[in-house]
């Protein structure tokens, strides 16, 4: 994008310099049968607006389908970060340390293995 306006500023520069170099340069295009006169600066200038016209106009779809992406990623991203959250809070509550673990289920353990369980 800072390329594209840059070329558009390099041709606008040189369109001025050519039209206060040759105020009085007129010349005559012929396009089929119609015959356009007028300044060179004019003639250069209203094809090279059409053209940048018509590439925006291209373009501009394109734009506003990224746009709208980004929107959805950064919202689903938002929904992601909190759901993150609520489950890093959930495994907080209920990560338990080996003191915190009642004395009764290590005894329940020794008794459900049997005389021949190494594990």
């Amino acid at each position: 994008m800072k390329f594209f306006i840059f070329i558009v500023l390099v041709v606008a520069v040189i369109i001025g310099v050519i039209t206060f170099q040759n105020p009085d340069l007129d010349i005559s295009f012929t396009f089929s049968q119609w015959i356009i006169a007028g300044p060179i600066a004019l003639i250069i200038a209203i094809p090279f607006g059409a053209g940048v016209l018509i590439g925006i106009t291209l373009l501009v779809p394109g734009w506003m389908r990224k746009a709208k992406l980004a929107r959805t990623n950064k919202k689903r991203v938002g929904e992601l970060e909190e759901e993150l959250a609520k489950a890093q809070d959930q495994v907080e509550q209920l990560s338990l340390t080996e003191e915190e673990l009642p004395e009764e289920i290590d005894a329940e353990e020794d008794e459900r293995k049997g005389p021949g369980d190494v594990f």
